[in-house]
């Protein structure tokens, strides 16, 4: 269970800068847009062309990656490293896909492949010390992974004092999670708050800062985090939704987090991500049974449940209005 919880952890897939510089600006367009095989059809000749064309080769493990294909995009990565070792892109994004990998494995492989995505990290490390997707890489399998695998918790910590030095916000970031990891409110809330200062304008650090207290059920903490989101940025309408996910969370303010639930509805693009109308439709509907309006919030319900069929919170609320 612990190992295959290392996997998991330490291998979800982190771009680096310069990541996707590997392939050309029309190719990083495809890929954004989800257009695999027109990605493939523009890199593939390429590699045709030239076999150890570094960047066309990393260019197809970004590719296969992204249609979730690792075992694939770990062979073009080692290509790419093989082409030129000193790439601290290709190791990076080699142990992103190993990990990948590692998740899918059997018990038996796990270990051996979870030691080469540490060794890829560390190599990555060493080739470009600033890398800080690589460091985070090394934080997580650090704190996780069992001593007998390398595993150390104050290495963990030493990879995140490093990566403060180079980026302090994600720094605290990675030093939340371990905090997190520990147990350890108190440290996870001084971390969330030392984003905060080290980066006062950033809705990042302040999105993450009230989820933690919203978590946490500080509900007028919370509510201030992500208002302050809408004082650095007006036009972030995200910060909208969340102050009325807050409301329908704590039952407090209820007028409110409908407005601003609507007021989110009203401004976010017809290609929000479906999660957060998901989301604005469940909120809504717990805010109407609050109030008393079961009839509304079953409507409510009901449109969560056409964006997400299988979420059980949505069909038990639904079924507790009956």
């Amino acid at each position: 269970m612990r190992l295959a919880l290392v996997v998991t952890l330490i291998c979800a897939p982190a771009i680096g800068h310069g990541a996707l510089a590997q392939c050309a600006p029309a190719t990083q367009r495809l890929i954004g847009d989800g257009k695999f095989d027109e990605a493939r059809a523009e890199t593939e000749p390429l590699v045709k062309k030239n076999g150890s064309d570094e960047a066309a080769l990393h260019c197809m493990g970004r590719i296969a990656e992204a249609r979730g294909k690792s075992g694939e995009a770990v062979d073009w990565f080692e290509k790419a490293a093989k082409a030129n070792d000193k790439n601290a892109q290709h190791h990076l994004w080699l142990g992103n896909s190993l990990g990948t990998e590692a998740q899918k494995a059997n018990k038996l492989r796990q270990p051996f492949l979870a030691r080469r995505v540490k060794a890829e990290f560390e190599r990555a490390v060493a080739l470009d010390p600033t890398l800080v997707e690589a460091r985070e890489g090394l934080v997580q399998f650090y704190a996780i992974a069992p001593g007998v695998m390398g595993g150390d918790v104050n290495k963990a910590k030493e990879q995140i004092a490093e990566i403060t030095k180079l980026n302090p916000m994600r720094g605290h970031f990675r030093a939340a999670w371990l905090a997190q990891r520990e147990k350890d409110v108190a440290a996870e809330e001084r971390a969330y708050v030392a984003a905060t200062t080290a980066a006062p304008d950033s809705v990042v650090a302040f999105s993450s800062l009230g989820n933690f207290y919203k978590r946490q059920k500080k509900w007028a903490a919370s509510m201030t985090a992500f208002e302050q989101i809408l004082k650095i940025k007006p036009d972030a309408i995200g910060a909208h939704l969340n102050i009325g996910g807050v409301s329908a969370a704590s039952g407090d303010n209820l007028d409110r987090g409908e407005r601003e639930i609507k007021q989110w509805m009203s401004l976010a693009p017809k290609d929000a991500p479906s999660g957060n109308y998901f989301a604005a439709h469940y909120w809504l509907g717990l805010i109407y049974v609050a109030q008393g309006k079961k009839d509304v919030a079953r409507t409510e319900y009901e449109a969560a449940l056409a964006i997400n069929p299988k979420n059980e919170d949505v069909k038990k609320a639904l079924a507790a209005l009956k």
